[in-house]
């Protein structure tokens, strides 16, 4: 073992869920470099999200739950690391193992259950004081989501005050940066947010979110997208749906932006934007009807794919969750032993990504940070060869 490249090392290593990894740091000094690295991270992230592997269900309700996606058979507590005094935590995103939560005096922290690792969030106050001519927070909503072009994990809170006259209203934006460990305020939201604690949708390096142009709509027609790169927001194109009379929501599912038409219970059309971006590619995957669920159709979220990709996993109104065969358009109920009767859901991908704010050495870029560890850890793994830390 000790003659394997270091690649090939990392390859086999890859496959391994975290629990089997975490074990595997204790093999060698060289092993546990390799496996801490921001590469080899990355990789075996790339391989989760590439082949839904790792992957688990959140579930909510007054505690915290995981099941495992492969099985989805057996709930196991998760114990979150922020105090918290009747159970009431949120859950404000999820993204690459990383989860967003918030108690109920709005400490906020990341957290990598798979990892127990986790970091509290500079407190940030809501600056009411700011909007004269302003009732109180009306709309408060966060999102999750990942940088690529700064390599950065950011979260985002939008609050938006109510003008007295009912017609009017202010946004405040702030995104809090992993890397830089601080918040700071951007551009303001241009459009009002009609549903509060709904939390951003993560695609395609910006999160979503369900918006109309005026305070004074009851319902939400568009869909904006605040880009976490260059940190500013833009309306993403939909399908043209002949219908007008019907609600609409969004979710990820395969990495696609989701659309859910729901026509007033009877039917929910669930479509994919296959092409981020571009209106054509719209794709409508699947209808289900009112006779195919359990009571009354009032919401859908597509979860996740089954590992064949024929059937897509839904929960309907926090009490059901579903398969729907995209052959045999069919659902197939799912049990879980000991399953709350309320809940919300959160797909989580087990990873290694750490939560440490400071991961990279200052004045050093990533690559030439990694080109310098790499070339060490495989110097250390040539001399040192296969042995164990006692």
């Amino acid at each position: 073992m000790s003659n394997l490249p270091l690649d090939l090392i990392a390859e086999i290593l890859r496959r391994l869920p975290v629990k089997k990894l975490l074990c595997c740091r204790c093999v060698s000094k060289p092993w546990r470099a390799l496996i801490d690295g921001q590469n080899f991270i990355d990789l075996h992230l790339q391989h989760s999200l590439e082949t839904s592997s790792n992957t688990n269900i959140i579930l909510k309700n007054s505690e915290l739950y995981f099941v495992a996606f492969d099985l989805l058979d057996n709930l196991w507590q998760l114990d979150h690391p922020l105090m918290c005094y009747n159970h009431s935590i949120r859950v404000l995103g999820s993204c690459n193992g990383l989860l967003c939560i918030c108690n109920v005096v709005d400490d906020i922290a990341l957290w990598n259950p798979s990892i127990r690792k986790y970091h509290v969030l500079p407190f940030l106050p809501m600056e009411l004081k700011r909007y004269p001519g302003t009732c109180s927070c009306r709309v408060c909503v966060f999102g999750l989501g990942y940088d690529p072009i700064n390599d950065d994990y950011k979260v985002v809170r939008i609050a938006q005050f109510g003008g007295v006259n009912g017609k009017s209203f202010e946004s405040e934006v702030k995104v809090y940066s992993l890397r830089r460990n601080s918040w700071r305020r951007i551009g303001d939201m241009p459009y009002c947010i009609l549903y509060p604690g709904v939390n951003g949708v993560f695609v395609c390096g910006a999160l979503h979110w369900l918006v109309s142009q005026n305070a004074e709509s009851n319902v939400a027609n568009m869909i904006v997208a605040l880009d976490l790169g260059v940190e500013d927001c833009r309306e993403v194109p939909q399908p043209e749906l002949m219908d007008e009379n019907f609600n609409m929501d969004i979710g990820v599912l395969g990495g696609c932006l989701c659309l859910l038409a729901n026509f007033r219970g009877r039917r929910v059309d669930v479509w994919v934007m296959k092409d981020y971006g571009i209106k054509e590619s719209w794709t409508k995957l699947f209808s289900v009807v009112q006779q195919d669920v359990i009571g009354v159709l009032r919401s859908l979220k597509p979860l996740a794919y089954s590992k064949s990709g024929s059937e897509v996993l839904m929960e309907q109104d926090n009490i059901h969750l579903f398969w729907y065969d995209l052959r045999r358009k069919e659902v197939r109920d799912v049990r879980i032993q000991d399953m709350p009767i309320t809940f919300e859901t959160e797909i989580y991908v087990g990873s290694l990504v750490p939560v440490n704010p400071n991961r990279l050495p200052k004045g050093r870029n990533r690559h030439e940070h990694e080109v310098a560890k790499n070339r060490k850890n495989r110097d250390d793994f040539l001399s040192e060869g296969f042995k164990l830390v006692l």
